[in-house]
């Protein structure tokens, strides 16, 4: 069978080809990386999905008591006892696929929810919510622990961020 003369070939050419894959490559280079931090900013959400119990717990005691918990060395697994809260000496009052530990800080100076994270670019690093009691009311602020063990900014939800 033999080709009309008149007929066409379609297809592309190799210059049409190699163009879109470097926009192709351009593409994966930028969506990459930003799905990367998406996934990491889910993973610290998680645990600030996991301290509803703490911040609960915090506030009753708070309002039956009119301060925070006086126990011996505010020992982490005391002061989530005297808060009614699980208290093991490795996950704190709670922990979960990609949170470590999480524990009351009780610090009358600088009171805080602290959770340890796990895996990853946040491995052991740390994020506080803070709590602020102000007129009987208590305001919760989230942020890094400071210096190089805090979860890096980039990671942080946007509810976080300085």
């Amino acid at each position: 069978m033999t080709s009309h003369p008149h007929v066409r070939h379609r297809g592309f050419t190799l210059v049409e080809l190699l163009i879109v894959l470097v926009v192709v490559g351009i593409l994966a280079g930028v969506a990459i990386p930003a799905y990367r931090d998406y996934v990491v900013r889910a993973r610290v959400s998680e645990g600030l999905g996991l301290i509803g119990p703490v911040k609960q717990a915090v506030a009753e005691y708070y309002a039956i008591h009119g301060r925070l918990p006086i126990v011996q060395n505010n020992q982490m697994s005391n002061v989530l006892a005297a808060l009614g809260l699980p208290n093991s000496s490795d996950t704190g009052a709670a922990s979960g696929t990609h949170v470590k530990r999480i524990w009351w800080y009780n610090n009358a100076d600088d009171p805080a929810i602290k959770i340890r994270y796990a895996g990853g670019d946040i491995e052991d690093k740390l994020l506080r919510v803070e709590a602020n009691f102000d007129g009987g009311a208590i305001v919760w602020r989230c942020r890094p622990a400071p210096g190089t063990a805090g979860v890096p900014v980039d990671y942080l939800p946007s509810s976080c961020r300085p």
